[in-house]
């Protein structure tokens, strides 16, 4: 599943509106109980009917004639109080939102009047949001708001400060899977490995893999401390503690689906380990990419679109990119390594997005732990 947004939105819906489903998966949970079915209204943002999100919202909560005049004639934004209307009574209700940032960056395109529809479209989310926080019996969940688009996160979260400055913050921020943290591992190492070795051998790797840090640290290449890293190998083996970091530079990519997208990358890694001549990749990272491999080059290329950019200085079938004709000179892979983290590095197209990595993350990601095997 990849353990993402779209799939929690998904199962919460479930739950809200099938009793039984709560009574067998939610045991102890005190409000479980508390109602039978929910109303459950979901838009997806990959959308855009003729009748806008309002208007599907109304439809699939069987109030669509409420909503008509706020399409028929052109978009008009529902106020307050008309959401509210559409709210009406006790029934629980439960309105899911998911992947908006594209819908207001298509929106936001489509001129009306003096400004555009997704002007429009702010309104009635801000309006929808004021509406559900003065009933007690309507939830309203939006996933997505982190925005690959500069208009669409101005514009989200402008409804967002509309709503919290007349409801006061009453909202709840959920992270299914945080890619900046360690559980991000779990979900690799279940995914993508049948066995690992035992605590001991991965506790001999950590202790060499902190030495080599230390005497990084000590003559200055590394950042202090930066041993402490080392600490962190029980959770993340066999990868590095960096490699979350790495990755956590072009998760806000519009295409990049996060847990899935990054399974898919993390296999296309290991293709890479598995297929090395030498079996001397002890924690595995992003400068261990085999952009010789075109799987793994054309995903790379996809997500940076940096094509060009690879062959001339990475990688090409001639052996002719700078990469390779310095790893020739030497008699080792230290540029091609070099040159597959800082592209990993640098895949970011969010906007106002960081680029690339310090001198000292680089040492850091790229220091080896050579060891005999127990």
């Amino acid at each position: 599943m990849g353990g993402g947004k779209t799939h929690l939105l998904v199962g919460f819906g479930l739950l809200a509106k099938h009793p039984d489903l709560r009574r067998k998966y939610c045991v102890g949970i005190s409000a479980a109980s508390a109602f039978d079915s929910a109303e459950i209204a979901a838009f997806n943002g990959r959308n855009n009917p003729d009748h806008f999100f309002w208007g599907e919202i109304g439809n699939q909560l069987g109030k669509g004639d409420q909503f008509k005049a706020f399409w028929t004639a052109g978009p008009k934004a529902p106020d307050e109080k008309d959401w509210l209307k559409l709210f009406e009574g006790d029934a629980p209700v439960l309105i899911l939102l998911d992947e908006m940032p594209p819908y207001f960056h298509y929106l936001d395109t489509q001129k009306v009047g003096g400004g555009t529809v997704a002007d429009i479209a702010t309104r009635a989310f801000a309006n929808l949001l004021t509406a559900a926080g003065k009933k007690k019996n309507v939830c309203v969940v939006v996933s997505d708001l982190a925005a690959a688009y500069e208009t669409d996160g101005r514009l989200i979260n402008r409804a967002l400060e509309d709503a919290r400055a007349e409801v006061g913050r009453q909202e709840r921020i959920i992270t299914p899977v945080d890619l900046a943290a360690n559980e991000v591992y779990e979900i690799l190492r279940k995914r993508l490995f049948k066995l690992l070795p035992d605590k001991a051998e991965i506790g001999d790797i950590a202790a060499v893999f902190g030495r080599k840090l230390e005497e990084a640290a000590k003559s200055k290449t590394a950042n202090r401390g930066a041993e402490a890293i080392a600490d962190e190998i029980a959770a993340t083996y066999p990868f590095h503690p960096r490699l979350k970091n790495v990755v956590a530079l072009f998760k806000e990519n519009e295409q990049f689906k996060q847990t899935r997208g990054l399974i898919e990358q993390v296999s296309r890694l290991l293709r890479s380990v598995w297929d090395r001549q030498a079996n001397d990749v002890f924690l595995i990272g992003a400068q261990h990419f085999d952009l010789g491999i075109a799987e793994v080059r054309d995903k790379l290329t996809e997500i940076s679109g940096m094509r060009d950019v690879i062959a001339k200085d990475l990688w090409d079938a001639q052996h002719s990119a700078h990469a390779q004709v310095i790893d020739l000179q030497t008699g080792k892979e230290a540029a091609t390594q070099f040159g597959a983290l800082l592209l990993t590095a640098s895949l970011s197209t969010a906007v106002n997005a960081v680029k690339g990595l310090t001198r000292e993350e680089m040492v850091e990601c790229l220091v080896s732990a050579t060891i005999c095997a127990r």
